[in-house]
């Protein structure tokens, strides 16, 4: 028989045995966020989902060109496999290994707006995301944020909206309203406020003993204290549409023309057609009383919209002479599992960079890095790991001073994966509640590399491990290569000597 010794860190911890894993993902897709065990990994582009299991190597994906998926922004997915986002646009929980998509309790009005689940608890209990408001109106608030809460026989009901600010620090209805990440416990959401110049600001609810939210809007430093702003426009006067003006048959004789109008035009364009064509003119196609009443409407609409624009231009010259673009990215938020940590990124009036990092206590205290980096994620204890988007970095918990990410490692003693790391372009990392399990990924263009860690990967007590198992599994070297599969017993026959990764555990071949 056979025999694989598994290569192990031993923890003096009840006599318990842990293996690590350093494996480079296959194929080419950007994964991007992960469960806090390291089991799922997820990769997104617009309408596509896909979940690889590390455990396992199966690929699942959700492609159909009939149905939009969406990915939820937070901390999406849980260790025992469920994911939420939404399908078509309806907030819905995804049980992985079942493959079964279920919608999350909606309004009856609710019905064709796009709304998504961002963040769900490690118990399930709690989902939290945004709703559509459906009025699409200027100023108005275009998603409210909400919460889920599962019943007893695993179901959600209808949604809890969460309280937020009525206006924002120039005295204006914010335009969005994103919850992002809940704390395991359910009792601290991060989130932002999208105001209608679209810049985010950091919001933070709490849950008090008896139920209630709280939040607390970060928007220090962006003003002088008292500045009073000019009143911004609230509603956009709306031009005349000229098919109300038709008969449906005149309507109809105009959209014939205009088909082959640009038939004509395009015949023309290539030396077809020695002659122009001219656009079928929509007056032409009105009554002489209609089309009078269209020409004052619309010399009425832009009257209008001429005093509209320039109230909104003084407006806006005013933000911009008046206030400090002390914002932040949209979206780019992450929240440490305990609460205690809100990660982020600055962004001034365009231009994004220079990673943040919030304690959240009884008040929200910012840490501002100015590095030029971007903020991704933030551990129970701290330790924050920003990017340039070519490198991983960490800024130790309590240090200015960012590391790189092997270096971390070696900080902690983790000098194995640290030279792993060492011959992988680490790009953006992101980390599990307690920096045990690491993944990251790099790359550009549709074509990325994404790899990850698992520190304390199994807890077995066993370093000789039986090889005789007929399970199909994948070997790579230690560079994360491919080497072939086969059967757990047989895969490692006629291996040169040496430490291979066999699914998913290293082993050693003699």
């Amino acid at each position: 028989m056979k025999k694989l010794l598994l290569l192990a860190a031993v923890l003096l911890c009840g006599g318990s045995t842990f293996a690590q894993t350093m494996m480079e993902i296959p194929g080419d897709k950007r994964f991007h966020a992960m469960s806090e065990n390291g089991k799922y990994m997820l990769t997104f582009e617009t309408g596509y989902i896909g979940i690889y299991n590390t455990e396992t190597n199966e690929f699942q994906d959700y492609d159909n060109p009939d149905v939009a998926y969406d990915l939820g922004m937070g901390n999406m997915v849980t260790n025992d496999g469920f994911l939420v986002g939404d399908v078509n646009g309806t907030p819905s929980i995804l049980d992985i290994e079942n493959k079964t998509w279920t919608p999350l309790g909606m309004k009856e009005d609710d019905a064709g707006k796009y709304s998504c689940a961002n963040g769900i608890t490690p118990s399930r209990k709690y989902i939290i995301g945004y709703v559509a408001t459906g009025d699409q109106n200027f100023d108005v608030l275009l998603n409210k944020p909400v919460i889920w809460t599962q019943n007893s026989d695993g179901s959600y009901g209808v949604y809890e909206e969460l309280p937020y600010p009525a206006a924002d620090y120039t005295g204006i209805k914010p335009k969005n309203i994103l919850p992002n990440c809940i704390s395991e416990d359910g009792t601290v959401i991060a989130a932002q406020m999208v105001t209608q110049e679209n810049n985010c600001l950091p919001l933070v609810y709490r849950k008090a003993q008896d139920g209630t939210w709280t939040y607390e809007l970060y928007e220090n430093d962006l003003c002088e204290p008292g500045t009073v702003f000019p009143e911004r426009p609230t509603e956009e006067p709306i031009a005349p549409d000229f098919r109300d003006y038709m008969t449906a048959e005149s309507y109809a004789a105009y959209h014939q023309d205009s088909i082959e109008y640009k038939d004509s035009l395009w015949a023309w364009t290539i030396g077809d057609c020695p002659t122009k064509p001219y656009y079928p003119d929509e007056r032409y196609y009105m009554t002489e009383e209609k089309a009078t009443q269209y020409d004052d409407d619309w010399a009425a609409y832009q009257t209008k919209n001429s005093a509209f624009m320039e109230q909104l231009s003084e407006y806006r010259y005013f933000l911009y002479e008046n206030v400090t673009p002390n914002f932040y990215t949209q979206n780019g938020v992450w929240l440490s599992a305990n609460g205690k940590y809100y990660a982020a990124s600055e962004k001034d009036w365009s231009v994004a960079g220079n990673s943040v990092l919030f304690t959240i206590g009884e008040t929200l205290k910012e840490q501002k890095y100015k590095d030029g980096l971007y903020g991704y994620c933030v551990d129970n204890d701290g330790n924050f790991f920003v990017s340039d988007q070519g490198t991983a970095y960490v800024y130790p918990a309590g240090s200015t001073e960012r590391v790189t990410l092997p270096d971390f490692l070696r900080s902690k003693g983790e000098t194995e994966a640290a030279e792993w790391l060492d011959n992988v372009v680490t790009g953006t990392a992101i980390c599990s509640s307690d920096g045990r399990v690491i993944s990251g990924f790099s790359g550009g263009g549709g074509v990325y590399s994404s790899w990850i860690i698992k520190l304390d990967d199994v807890s077995t007590g066993i370093t000789d491990v039986d090889a005789e198992g007929n399970a199909q599994v994948k070997v790579y070297d230690l560079q994360g290569r491919f080497i072939g599969e086969g059967p757990e017993g047989e895969v490692t026959k006629g291996l040169k000597r040496g430490i291979y990764i066999v699914g998913n555990r290293k082993v050693v071949v003699r």
